[in-house]
């Protein structure tokens, strides 16, 4: 099959430089082949330090060590491409910038978090469809490879229920879970799928934990780690066994996700059903509203 040529969106995360490492350096020893990432256009956010402090690092990193090419426009770049991966940090900053790439029908990765609010993943949703343009977004902890071997251990049987936890840090930018508790609530979701209900939270200075309700009466519950030691897992509860794991380390989780944008890139067919993604975000809003007025939140609240 022909190299696909990638263009990136937002240079203003690290994950710029992993991820063109990971496809572009073919002696990397997890190296994805099937593309090659060769422009960018550094977008970043003037309101967000962890945004703008970073991009002229990772744009002189791409540009001296993997010679891409700098756009000063997403619609220039989107010229020489045949695939993005949106990559700006900012969630907010979504729906504006994929808008384009649908337009222009380049199948697209939008990096978490996939938007900042519903409203907005709502909209991106509608125009993928307008645009027949597809997509797909989630964190790379989906893909670990202990995760990925836990969620599908036939000997679980029928899944009950499931406990999640990861690190968990918070910016004004996007605030609740959007910024860091999204890497533990994919977790959870890659395993229970859609069908939330509602959710519950609360926080602590050791832990936010949130508590899902399933519409066939299953619970998955999240634990955003504030204090102690950093790391992501989860314990599934089988109908015939309880299974537990953590991540592993020595494995990228960036080539695993990268095989997964290359296949979606190179068939069109996103692996994630949108209806799950949309739920993620509308679990995550849930939550803030969970835990702003101190209720369970139904997750119709924020998808009326």
């Amino acid at each position: 099959m022909e190299e696909i040529k990638i263009g990136i969106i937002g240079v203003d995360t690290s994950h710029v430089t992993a991820f063109t490492k990971v496809i572009n350096d073919a002696s990397d020893p997890y190296h994805v082949p099937g593309g090659k990432i060769i422009a960018a256009v550094p977008t970043f956010s003037n309101d967000f330090d962890l945004s703008y402090n970073r991009v002229e690092t990772f744009k002189k990193e791409l540009v001296e060590k993997y010679n891409v090419k700098i756009f000063n426009s997403i619609e220039e770049m989107l010229e020489v491409v045949d695939a993005v991966l949106l990559e700006s940090v900012d969630g907010r900053r979504h729906l504006k910038e994929v808008e384009p790439v649908f337009k222009a029908r380049k199948p697209v990765f939008i990096d978490k978090p996939f938007a900042a609010s519903y409203n907005d993943a709502r909209k991106i949703v509608e125009l993928s469809k307008e645009y027949s343009c597809p997509f797909f977004s989630c964190s790379s902890l989906r893909y670990d490879v202990n995760i990925s071997e836990a969620r599908q251990d036939i000997e679980l049987g029928k899944i009950m229920g499931c406990d999640v936890f990861s690190p968990e840090s918070r910016v004004s930018a996007m605030p609740g879970f959007f910024w860091y508790g999204i890497h533990g609530i994919e977790i959870l979701f890659s395993v229970m799928k859609s069908g939330c209900l509602s959710v519950e939270v609360i926080c602590s200075d050791t832990a936010d934990i949130a508590v899902g309700l399933w519409k066939d009466g299953r619970t998955g519950v999240y634990r955003g780690i504030r204090q102690g030691v950093p790391s992501y897992g989860l314990t599934i509860f089988g109908e015939k066994k309880i299974r537990q794991t953590t991540y592993n380390p020595d494995i990228p989780m960036y080539s695993m996700l990268i095989k997964e944008i290359m296949r979606f890139f190179q068939t069109k067919f996103p692996p994630i059903p949108v209806e799950e993604t949309l739920e993620i975000v509308a679990f995550m809003e849930a939550s803030l509203v969970s835990e702003n007025e101190k209720r369970p939140v139904m997750l119709k609240e924020i998808m009326k």
